[in-house]
């Protein structure tokens, strides 16, 4: 059966597929709940305002159903750059609404078929217009690559330092936590301990959605706890900071809602929120969406404590076999962490069109110019 690949380049054309796109997206596993329409059409245009460049998805369609996604983004870089024409994956740009996990999605779940479907797409993608083709942040565990590496030899493949930790408990809740260190008992007995010394109370909470009664709190608390991060001289945004970009999540958030893909996670001190995850679940795992803790709190270590009790009544109460802490790793999720996966970044020239060779040359030379005058 033949495999037939289009370029999907506005969202009209992408809704215009139907249910059948939403289908094929959710059955490929759990990162297709950041591609559906409805998220799309929610976040695309804020995405393409920031930083601009054209929507470039490519499906895949065998014997009249859709098979297969690679989610990518047609941009053009400065003057400084070339001009250069760029093909990469939507999203990995760190913006707090951007976590929209790189990868191709297939819907088949035999290997043999997936390899088979990322070679019409790497076929399709070399016969693409572009100058570089630079796939951020893929989870080595995602299938294509090795397709892409046949298909352009001299494709590099580079080990990004960041990883992705997660907490496996397909094999149940007492097994996993029974494997926890003793580090991280103890600073989860502390911060409980210090709240019962003070004689306050301590609640986990679970809701379907965002109370509209605790929206102002949520942004107060985020806002207070990237203050704190930037206080040590780390890069950090937040959505309540723009009024258009609190809107997008806002929106995003009420999407997952309606679709029954949102829990909210709330830890309550004396009747106060201290720390929250907005957890969104598709095929079995669980992804700490969005989270923050109020700095006020920290004494009782309120992140570590909300995120065990994430995993905690993800695995024993909505059946989740992977609880997925998102990109980036600090001290609490790799302690409660049986598992960190790696990512690589993608990046080849296009080897058939010598302008973009003549750009990547001039882009090297210009770079290694600034580097001497640097020093």
């Amino acid at each position: 059966m033949t495999i037939q690949t289009r370029w999907i380049t506005s969202l009209e054309t992408l809704s215009a597929l139907g249910p059948r796109y939403d289908a094929m997206v959710l059955s490929a596993g759990d990162a297709g709940l950041f591609y559906q329409r409805g998220w799309l059409e929610r976040a695309w245009p804020y995405y393409q305002a920031r930083l601009g460049g054209t929507l470039a998805f490519l499906v895949a369609e065998q014997d009249g159903e859709l098979v297969a996604l690679a989610p990518l983004v047609m941009s053009t870089k400065g003057w400084t750059h070339a001009r250069q024409r760029v093909l990469g994956f939507i999203g990995g740009t760190w913006d707090e609404l951007d976590n929209w996990m790189p990868g191709f999605l297939f819907a088949p779940s035999l290997p043999d078929a997936q390899a088979e479907i990322m070679r019409a797409l790497a076929d399709a993608i070399a016969r693409q217009d572009w100058d570089q083709l630079e796939l951020r942040l893929l989870r080595t565990a995602c299938p294509g690559p090795e397709a892409l590496r046949a298909r352009f030899v001299a494709l590099r493949d580079v080990p990004d330092r960041l990883t992705t930790p997660r907490a496996c408990v397909a094999t149940g809740w007492a097994p996993y936590w029974a494997g926890r260190s003793k580090r991280l008992l103890r600073i989860l007995e502390r911060g409980r301990r210090r709240v019962a010394e003070e004689g306050l109370g301590m609640t986990h909470e679970v809701t379907a959605d965002i109370p509209s009664e605790r929206r102002l709190e949520v942004a107060a608390i985020h806002r207070a706890r990237q203050d704190q991060l930037r206080a040590t001289q780390r890069a950090r945004s937040s959505p309540f900071e723009d009024p258009h970009a609190q809107q997008v999540f806002w929106s995003l958030i009420d999407f997952a809602t309606a679709q029954g893909q949102l829990r909210a996670h709330w830890l309550r001190i004396d009747g106060r929120t201290a720390a929250y995850v907005i957890a969104l679940h598709h095929a079995g795992t669980t992804f700490a969406y969005f989270n923050a803790f109020d700095p006020a709190a920290e004494r009782y270590h309120p992140g570590s404590v909300v995120l065990a009790g994430v995993i905690e009544r993800e695995a024993t109460e909505y059946g989740a076999v992977v609880v997925d802490m998102m990109l980036g790793t600090n001290l609490t999720k790799q302690l409660l962490a049986t598992e960190e996966l790696g990512h690589a970044n993608l990046s080849v020239v296009n080897p058939s069109q010598r302008r973009s060779r003549v750009k990547a040359a001039w882009v090297q030379a210009a770079g290694a110019l600034a580097l001497r005058l640097r020093r």
